[in-house]
């Protein structure tokens, strides 16, 4: 028999597993709409940035094999 006032780990689990399921039902989701709308700038600005390191990398590389020959 447990003592009054003892909680286990048990009960810490579940309160803990109700919390999140309490919280998670506050969110705000995204629409697949918006959800594509993101994914499509993430990709596209990735996308930007892949172009200016590479173009970074290219100058910086063209300019090292000037000044090294």
């Amino acid at each position: 028999m447990e003592a009054k006032g003892v909680v286990t780990a048990s009960d810490r689990s579940w309160k803990y597993l109700r919390e999140v399921r309490a919280e998670l039902k506050k969110v705000v989701w995204p629409t697949p709409r918006q959800t594509a709308s993101y994914t499509g700038f993430v990709v596209v600005f990735s996308l930007v940035i892949v172009a200016i390191i590479s173009l970074l990398d290219t100058i910086f590389n063209l300019g090292l094999h000037y000044y090294l020959h």
